[in-house]
């Protein structure tokens, strides 16, 4: 066969492996099901300016992504495929920005290898399947630096302005990293291009000013409108994410260092070569060449932001895997590890985490806190006075259960993310304690409730809830008929 036939095989087994799957399982909590909700909540109210969750305002991310996922629900319908094509598509175009940008840096050749070693990677796969903000800044990410390539290769100014401006959409996507990536990627181009002689032509005022006008769009038309909004975004969604502990999101100052090594696996046994050369280049006299500066900024500058903040998960690396993918590609070209290779290990790789996607439901129970609720409510489902009954969560973050039901319920105040003063109808269902909860539900005929199980034994009774089903940490509990009630129903 022709290389222009493997090409397209090869391609097209990446978008089929990608979309595999996508819909078999249910949403994870927290995050799968919030971001579900909110889409879910745009398109039934209409209202995409603010969004909400279980019928409360809710203000922790910027709405690129629910926007999205939005149309993609009012486009498909509501489904686990539909709420996760976002992510899907992203990652498709993250990986023809590398293959463009590894092409037009190293060739056809390395390319392909940049492209199959980051979609093998076992945390750009996970990603690229679950619907959270991080593959779509990603993506936005990706492109500001794929028209950086562009610019530093002789393009004309719209690649210039395309540069900010996706800095700008993947600002209003998940906030500041997309606009630090870019940049630091942006002055380490130039600075490599400036000791060769030549010069990195952005338009840096007027071009950070449109990357702002875009980011802080959403944030500035909400903030006008109340100052308690402006204190928010600026204090607890900005400082205090960065700069304290107050997001529960505290880990060590070499936290990410194991977290890049298990993402890239299989690729993971090269970095200690990668790292090696770099080093010796890095310490020779030889001049950086563009390509290295570019990796040097994309690279260095923001995994020492991202190990100095206080706020650490594992999914804020992702927008590093592209160029960490890009610089396998570059080693393996300057090492002679043929394609062929590159090929075989990342087809066993993306088979062995298909294979595992698809038996997904069957380890539900072990992923605990992040288990998919789905199987707690199609027993809820089943039950004859559902439609009668009042639905509560006391304690827990569990909001596909609004997604899967298609409405609001009574929740525990520390769980509904609540900023702006509560309406009297949305009071109404806010619970200020497990115990609050328990007696205001344990008042009621019918109640149906979402719990951890350990919440189960220290709050509800055994006479008076009764378990119906469980999956990870969470317990369905129904409210057992009151004697008195039951004799008032009879007569």
């Amino acid at each position: 066969m022709s290389r222009r036939l493997h090409g397209i095989i090869a391609a097209l087994a990446v978008v089929f492996a990608c979309f595999a799957f996508l819909g078999s399982r249910g949403l994870n909590e927290p995050d799968e099901g919030r971001y579900a909700e909110i889409a879910r909540e745009m398109v039934a109210t209409g209202d995409w300016l603010v969004p909400h969750l279980n019928g409360f305002p809710h203000f922790q991310k910027p709405p690129l992504l629910y926007w999205f996922t939005a149309a993609s629900l009012a486009m498909f319908g509501s489904s686990e495929w539909a709420v996760r094509l976002p992510s899907a598509l992203a990652a498709l175009g993250t990986l023809g920005l590398t293959f463009w940008m590894t092409r037009t840096l190293l060739g056809r050749t390395a390319a392909w290898c940049a492209a199959l070693a980051l979609f093998s990677s076992v945390g750009f796969f996970v990603l690229a399947r679950l619907l959270t903000p991080d593959m779509l800044m990603t993506f936005w990410i990706t492109a500001a630096l794929a028209c950086l390539v562009r610019v530093s290769r002789g393009g004309s100014a719209p690649w210039a302005w395309a540069f900010f401006a996706a800095m700008g959409f993947g600002f209003l996507t998940k906030g500041p990293m997309a606009l630090v990536v870019p940049i630091s990627g942006a002055l380490g181009l130039r600075w490599a291009m400036a000791r060769q002689g030549s010069k990195l032509a952005l338009p840096w005022a007027a071009g950070l000013a449109l990357a702002l006008a875009i980011g802080l769009s959403w944030f500035v038309a909400l903030a006008l409108s109340s100052h308690e909004l402006f204190h928010y975004f600026w204090h607890d969604e900005l400082l205090n994410r960065f700069a304290s502990r107050a997001h529960g999101r505290s880990q060590p100052f070499w936290f990410f260092v194991p977290v890049i090594a298990a993402g890239l696996l299989p690729w993971a046994w090269f970095l200690p070569g990668l790292v090696r050369d770099g080093w010796r280049r890095l310490g020779s006299e030889r001049p950086l060449s563009p390509l290295h500066g570019l990796m040097l900024g994309w690279l260095v500058p923001p995994f020492v932001v991202l190990s100095l903040s206080g706020s650490k998960l594992s999914t804020y690396v992702l927008p590093l895997l592209p160029a960490l993918a890009l610089l396998l590609a570059w080693w393996w070209k300057r090492n002679g590890f043929p394609l062929r290779r590159v090929a075989a290990c990342s087809g066993i790789a993306v088979a062995t985490w298909l294979a595992l996607c698809s038996q997904l439901d069957r380890f539900n129970d072990l992923l605990g806190a992040q288990a998919s609720i789905r199987p707690l409510v199609e027993t809820l489902r089943r039950q004859p006075d559902l439609h009668t009954a009042t639905i509560f969560a006391c304690g827990v973050r569990v909001h596909s259960l609004e997604y899967y039901l298609g409405a609001p319920v009574t929740v525990t105040r520390g769980e509904a993310d609540v900023v702006l003063p509560p309406m009297s109808a949305q009071n109404s269902r806010l619970m200020d304690s497990a115990t609050a909860c328990e007696e205001a539900m344990s008042r009621l005929p019918v109640a149906y409730g979402v719990l951890r199980e350990k919440d189960a034994a220290k709050y509800f009774p055994p006479d008076r809830w009764r378990s119906l089903a469980r999956v990870g940490r969470y317990l369905l509990v129904a409210r057992e008929p009151v004697p008195e009630m039951v004799t008032q129903v009879v007569r």
